[in-house]
């Protein structure tokens, strides 16, 4: 019996954030295949006014049909 292609997208989505969290990253938003997660740097209020960027680091995280997980940089939160 094999598994349908959702509950093998988010298996493989969950243990990347399980990876990921250890690492200090928190999960922003989710969805079945899709995740955007972030980690903030201890000094996060400070360098939001002068790190230009260095505040925080945002990934989006997507897992393919066939379970591969891929990650890049997400765009920053704009107030």
């Amino acid at each position: 019996m094999t598994r349908p292609a959702s509950d093998t997208r988010s298996v493989a989505l969950d243990s990347y954030l399980a990876q990921r969290a250890a690492q200090g990253f928190r999960v922003e938003t989710r969805s079945g295949a899709q995740a955007v997660i972030v980690r903030r740097h201890r000094l996060h209020h400070v360098l939001r006014w002068f790190g230009h960027g260095g505040a925080e680091q945002r990934l989006v995280v997507s897992v393919d049909q066939h379970g591969g997980v891929a990650s890049h940089a997400a765009e920053p939160l704009r107030w």
